[in-house]
Parts: structure tokens; sequence; C-alpha cells
């Protein structure tokens, strides 16, 4: 990858790193005083307290995948050469980073299904881009496809958080 786009895709990164901290551990709060006090652990695989509903564990399951989606094509942009495992064990050791830092924070529970279910989603990153790559029969094809792509969301998303921010 070029220099200039490999520093553009390490800052894209770096925002998305931010806000990922700001999604997990500060729920989208403006205001830290704003955040429930909860600490909590599971380490049950998928166990979900009856009281909440399936629809809403449904809905966090399909979200952590998603979030973590990006980190996966990053890593496989910024990575490239290096194994798939490596990157896999960056994924997880960053979810698992988050999980410890909501519970020594107490703003959040831990719990093992986001683990499992933030390092699927770096996992279908990697997959994605590597279809899109092997599909374009050219990596720097797909580099600038998924830059420009991180680009206009990554646009998009500051945007919206700047409304949000100047609205509250």
């Amino acid at each position: 990858m070029k220099r200039k786009r490999k520093f553009l895709v390490s800052v894209l990164f770096l925002i998305y790193l931010a806000l990922l901290v700001w999604i997990i551990l500060f729920k989208l709060q403006f205001n830290i005083n704003d955040l429930d006090t909860v600490r909590n652990i599971n380490i049950i695989p998928f166990y979900y307290d009856k009281e909440i509903g399936v629809d809403f564990h449904i809905r966090e399951v399909l979200e952590n995948l998603l979030i973590f989606v990006p980190m996966g094509i990053y890593l496989q942009m910024l990575l490239f050469k290096r194994r798939s495992y490596l990157k896999l064990l960056i994924i997880a050791g960053i979810s698992l980073l988050l999980e410890i830092a909501q519970y020594i924070l107490a703003i959040g529970s831990s719990d093992i299904t986001d683990l499992i279910t933030n390092t699927v989603g770096g996992l279908l990153g990697i997959t994605l881009y590597s279809i899109v790559a092997r599909l374009l029969k050219n990596r720097e094809k797909a580099d600038k496809l998924f830059l420009v792509l991180a680009v206009i969301v990554s646009t998009f998303i500051i945007g919206l958080l700047a409304l949000l921010l100047f609205s509250n």
C-alpha cells in the first residue's frame, strides 16, 4: 500500500477505534454521569436473562458482529502480510480489553458472548476483505474500494455525531 494511503487508513482506523471505545464503554453518552453503574460478569456463552427478552439479545449479538467487521477489514489493509491468526488475536485482545474495562469501570456487563461475537465479527471483516480482493483479482483495488467506503462512512458517522453533540 502506498505511503499516503496507508497513513489515511491508519488515521481512519484510529478514528474507528475511538468510536468503538465511545460506543462500547460510554454507550454513546456525552456526559459520564449519564452512564449506568453496573458491574456484572457472565462467563456462560449465549446465556441470557429472560427478563430482558430474546429480541434484545439477538439484536445485541448482531450489533456486536457488525461493529467489529470494520476492525477485520482495517487489519487486513494494514497488516496484509501478517497471518490471519495474529489479526484474530488482535481483535480478540481488543475485545477482551474493552470487556475488562467495562468491569473495572463498572459501566457495563462483561460478557463472554460479547467477546465471542466481537471476534467473529472481526473474522467476518477479514473474510469479506479477502473475498473482495479475490473477486477484484487485485489487493490494491480492494484497498482503494475499502478506503473510499471508509472515508464515506466515517464522514457520515462523524457528521451524525456532530449533529448529536450540537443538539444536546
